[in-house]
């Protein structure tokens, strides 16, 4: 046998395990991923229909205070910020993973997307996860109080139950948090995993609506 044979030999099945564990990795990292953007999704899809019971309460609050029907007009403005919040709440987490927040790409425009995916990267970890992690932590006692003091509407005549909406809130904040999570991860894949954007469905830096 010639000298070095035995180790290149032995180091064959190493190197093809090190390969597989990779792309065990890559494929777990994709499959969380997924799974995270799919159950924000649905939680979204779902909350759209608030956006019915918006439509028609501020239809009938418009109505009623033209036409002058004796309905309690402060319950149905309050009732019409309540439909604002839960959906603004519900979506957030979804947005963020279909790259539908705002952003300010005047630096990182003509960057390669490469180049994006790095401060992607050090984005979640140094700035958006670490802050929103912590509101979303603290949004529990923010609800928890509102609960035990039974609050309610400033005004006499508002809705009760404040901790419900603030309740819907913060499981908003928790959304946000699992959709960093879930982008963060195809970032790690595209960054590490050697996939190209197109398979690990990456959608960050700049977009434009078609219209």
């Amino acid at each position: 046998m010639p000298r070095g044979t035995g180790s290149q030999t032995d180091d064959a099945p190493s190197l093809l395990a090190l390969v597989a564990g990779k792309g065990g990795t890559v494929a777990a990292l994709l499959k969380i991923s997924e799974g995270l953007r799919r159950t924000l999704e649905s939680v979204a899809r779902a909350s759209g229909w608030l956006l019915v019971g918006m439509v028609a309460v501020t239809c009938f609050d418009v109505l009623a205070r033209k036409t002058g029907i004796p309905v309690p007009l402060t319950k149905l403005q309050e009732l019409e910020w309540h439909f604002h919040a839960a959906l603004f709440s519900l979506w957030m987490g979804y947005g963020y993973t279909i790259n539908a927040h705002p952003r300010v790409d005047s630096f990182t425009e003509k960057m390669t997307f490469r180049s994006k995916a790095w401060i992607e990267l050090v984005g979640c970890l140094v700035f958006a996860l670490p802050y929103c992690a912590l509101v979303a932590y603290h949004s529990l006692d923010f609800v928890a109080s509102s609960y035990a003091l039974a609050e309610q509407s400033d005004s006499t005549v508002g809705l009760r139950y404040r901790w419900f909406i603030k309740g819907i809130y913060a499981a908003g904040l928790w959304m946000v948090v699992l959709g960093i999570l879930s982008v963060l991860a195809r970032v790690i894949v595209f960054l590490f995993g050697g996939l190209p954007e197109d398979e690990v469905n990456l959608q960050i830096g700049h977009t434009e609506l078609e219209v």
